[in-house]
């Protein structure tokens, strides 16, 4: 008797935790980062403890109503339908259409360091030829303008230059800062104005990285803005830290460097939405956010616009969250958001990319 009370005992208080877990990560996009940044750890693990929850509610509706305890009963009903609100709905296309009228956007985290190699830009111009966007918006990968006593042109690094090639058929906006590295580029088929480059702290004013673009261009003779951003990594895991043997002091070093990273991301995100406030043009907003739907960053860009969806990016091999995302503002309408299924021969990169077709909502007069 006394052992199955112990075991009881035990079962309630692993339930225990992983309710508060789960309200944790459940309230991490509405709490103020300033103070609650550490519940983005919970957020990011918010899918699995929602799977877990879901099967405890299971559980407590039917037992709560085999044995009348309405109490359980309804402690299960309200873990269910906290995860109902949720997870219940993803977003999805509003409208079908001809893809011929759809505007196909794909976001792309690519690292020139990643992979190289004939096999490797062969296997990049495919995937990019497959999915046909008629605009990419891609992070990490560089290019560098020069100015007119320079010679001009460009520099680019290898994930430029194979979808610049003339046998897939992208260029770059036509107007482009001179004289600085770029590491948020837009490529397109359609019309490409303009691109503008806007520092974000800790270091963009110095730091290339620490940027985000805004590209100017031209949809079925409509002007749009497309802000192409890259928020602040969540920095390096206690496992990749320097040294092999685990200790109580590499797990402080991640939690001070993670702490960082989420004040970072918020003020990023802060910024950057403050910018789409001001935008007189429709908005697009596509990146790798290092932020899931269940973060504060996320959820402060959202603010005001749509999310595409699409599905898990990172890590590529084995995807679980969703980081890159493809925001819409009131003016677009989103038809479908893919991740493409890649085999294991076919990465480029840690991450997978996002492909939205959207188009002009109905009735949108400029």
């Amino acid at each position: 008797m006394g052992l199955q009370r112990a075991l009881q005992g035990l079962a309630w208080s692993g339930a225990g935790l992983l309710v508060t877990a789960f309200l944790m990560g459940y309230a991490a996009p509405y709490l103020p980062p300033a103070r609650f940044w550490w519940t983005d750890l919970f957020a990011v693990l918010l899918p699995a403890l929602a799977g877990a929850v879901g099967l405890l509610g299971i559980g407590l509706v039917g037992q709560g109503a085999y044995s009348g305890r309405w109490g359980r009963l309804g402690i299960g009903g309200a873990l269910l339908l906290l995860v109902a609100l949720r997870f219940g709905t993803v977003p999805t296309g509003e409208a079908s259409g001809r893809d011929a009228d759809a505007l196909r956007v794909m976001t792309f985290n690519l690292s020139p360091a990643f992979a190289r190699g004939p096999d490797r830009e062969r296997t990049l111009a495919e995937l990019v030829q497959r999915e046909a966007p008629a605009v990419l918006s891609v992070q990490e990968t560089w290019m560098k303008t020069r100015s007119a006593s320079d010679g001009g042109g460009l520099f680019v690094s290898w994930p430029l230059r194979v979808l610049l090639e003339d046998s897939v058929g992208y260029a770059l906006p036509r107007a482009r800062p001179p004289e600085t590295t770029i590491y948020r580029p837009v490529l397109g088929q359609v019309r490409l104005d303009s691109m503008r480059v806007h520092p974000l702290p800790p270091s963009g004013g110095s730091d290339p990285r620490s940027r985000y673009t805004r590209t100017f261009f031209t949809w079925q003779g409509r002007p749009a803005v497309l802000y192409n951003v890259h928020l602040h990594t969540v920095g390096p895991r206690p496992w990749d830290l320097p040294g092999t043997a685990a200790s109580l002091a590499r797990w402080r070093t991640f939690l001070r460097t993670y702490r960082a990273g989420a004040l970072h991301r918020a003020d990023q995100a802060r910024r950057i939405h403050r910018h789409i406030e001001q935008e007189t043009r429709p908005v697009l907003v596509t990146g790798d956010f290092n932020s899931t739907p269940h973060q504060w960053a996320y959820r402060h860009l959202l603010q005001g616009l749509r999310a595409a969806g699409g599905g898990a990016t990172f890590p590529a091999g084995w995807p679980l969250v969703q980081i890159d995302h493809v925001l819409v503002g009131p003016e677009w309408r989103v038809g479908s958001a893919t991740v493409p299924g890649l085999e294991a021969t076919d990465f480029v990169s840690d991450h997978r990319p996002v492909v939205a077709r959207v188009r002009w909502r109905d009735g949108y007069e400029e």
